[in-house]
């Protein structure tokens, strides 16, 4: 592995003050988040957050961090500027000059792009454009929604190798459906000068999120586990993998049981969410197999074609898995549906989630076909009182995966930092795990323990002093997150997803 990758700094900047209209910025940076989670090169990225930005904290953060990309989310006010919060928490308008004063000794410091997720910022970033690479304004008013999927969609691509010209139009793209995909504009300099890298090693720990294939090197703990399921997928067509929340479902699927099967050659892979549109996400994993070779925007259009017939009953999924199985005549088809458990909180209508099981299920008996499910312990209940499911379920035993041996988790924190080549102190990870606590449920806090500390060259300096910091306050979280876990129960489910904000970023709106 090489250590020395280039790695940019993404930092965000959002302000939301309360007296202007209330954005979901916080979705905003967790989808970003979990884009770059997930992206092929996600180590050459390093994401920053500045929340309740004032004048002075937007230049402070920016000569802290020293990043690539600067991405503001809040609101616009047009030719009197962004808006930033003061003292109190109000609107504090910064004007274009002022930030092309500002981005003018930036540019100097490696500010290659700035994106002003906000209404009407094109005036601002015109200017700005006079002394940064690129910069992403907004022409008009954009909706929540609009300003959510176009950075979503402009990260991925940025996270996924390609440049910001293309990033661009893939987000822009992401609009057309919302009537808004000629708001956002990119505004470039007269002369596109190159910028500078900083370099430092891979962070081996994932923290909360979970691992993915591209992880599988640092995946340890689960051997034994991960060894049941690849001989379990050779005997079963369908295999569901149940655990307790942070347990380790998916990172054991994609870490663990997918880098096996692809060492063995004849598999075809693919894997989905359900998410709120399960047939959508259903049927997009299938058309990526179909025809591979297909713009993404076909792709998006297809998908959506095959989700209604699937839905309908106009078509089984072995119909639609038949064509890609002639093609490759000596692989089996292995469909992943990770965090199943989304069927049932996100998608609205028993009937929609009872067709969905059906369609699948029907399948499983069919040669070549292999499900594989993850789903959350708590949600048993479900699968369990639709009677198909259940007797699919007697059909195929589940595989459950239980708390980490004290063995198991000791080869989780020490064999990542060992591939980089990195001494722990010692005793250690004895007083990670004593620290934390050996409930099953405190995996993930465990996780977090680790992931938190500094990057892997500096474990041996400072891993000790910041451990006995980090270990309090995730104890206080634990005991926050028991608390809030039993507030949420006393509360109606549907009572708390009708919440929601359909504003524009603009501060004219208050």
């Amino acid at each position: 592995m090489n250590n020395n990758i280039p790695v940019k700094t993404i930092l965000i900047l959002a302000a939301n003050p309360t007296s202007t209209a209330r954005l979901r910025l916080d979705e905003e940076v967790r989808e970003i988040e979990e884009g770059l989670r997930r992206a092929n090169k996600r180590e050459q990225f390093k994401l920053e957050q500045k929340w309740a930005v004032r004048p002075r904290d937007f230049y402070r953060a920016i000569l802290d961090y020293q990043p690539h990309i600067v991405h503001f989310c809040g609101h616009g006010a047009g030719v009197d500027g962004i808006v930033l919060e003061d003292e109190v928490g109000q609107a504090a308008l910064v004007s274009a000059d002022a930030l092309a004063g500002m981005f003018e000794v930036f540019a100097q410091n490696g500010v290659e792009c700035a994106v002003l997720n906000a209404c009407f910022s094109k005036v601002q970033a015109e200017v700005i454009s006079q002394h940064i690479n690129y910069v992403i304004g907004m022409s008009q008013a954009i909706g929540d929604r609009a300003a959510i999927n176009f950075a979503v969609a402009f990260y991925d691509a940025i996270a996924a190798g390609q440049d910001v010209e293309l990033a661009f139009k893939l987000g822009c793209s992401q609009l057309i459906g919302l009537g808004e995909n000629l708001t956002p504009e990119l505004k470039k300099r007269a002369v596109i000068v190159p910028t500078q890298f900083n370099f430092i090693p891979p962070n081996p720990y994932q923290g909360l999120f979970a691992f993915g294939e591209k992880d599988a090197e640092f995946f340890f703990g689960r051997e034994k586990f991960v060894e049941s399921l690849v001989e379990i997928v050779h005997q079963q067509p369908l295999i569901m993998v149940i655990g307790s929340s942070g347990s380790g479902k998916s990172s054991a699927v994609f870490a663990g049981l997918i880098p096996h099967l692809r060492i063995e050659d004849t598999w075809l892979i693919e894997s989905f969410r359900p998410s709120d549109k399960p047939f959508y996400q259903l049927a997009s994993a299938l058309v990526r197999q179909l025809d591979s070779e297909i713009s993404e925007t076909k792709k998006l259009i297809e998908a959506a074609e095959l989700a209604d017939k699937i839905q309908e009953g106009k078509i089984t999924l072995l119909q639609v898995l038949s064509p890609i199985l002639q093609k490759h005549p000596n692989k089996d088809f292995i469909l992943v549906i990770d965090q199943f458990e989304e069927l049932y909180t996100l998608c609205q209508g028993k009937e929609i989630q009872k067709r969905f099981v059906d369609t699948f299920l029907e399948a499983v008996n069919q040669k070549k076909i292999t499900l594989v499910l993850t789903l959350r312990a708590d949600f048993c209940d479900y699968i369990l009182s639709y009677l198909t499911f259940g007797n699919a379920l007697q059909q195929y035993p589940p595989q459950f995966i239980v708390a980490m041996s004290r063995e198991e988790l000791i080869a989780a924190i020490e064999k990542p930092a060992e591939k980089l080549k990195v001494q722990l102190q010692v005793h250690l990870t004895e007083r990670i795990l004593d620290d934390v606590g050996h409930e099953p449920g405190n995996l993930p806090l465990r996780k977090a323990t680790v992931a938190n500390l500094p990057e892997a060259t500096k474990l041996v300096k400072t891993y000790s002093k910041r451990l006995q910091i980090i270990t309090k306050l995730l104890k206080v979280l634990l005991s926050f997150v028991e608390y809030l876990t039993s507030f949420l129960s006393t509360i109606k489910y549907s009572q708390f997803l009708q919440s929601g904000y359909n504003s524009r970023r603009t501060c004219f709106n208050i």
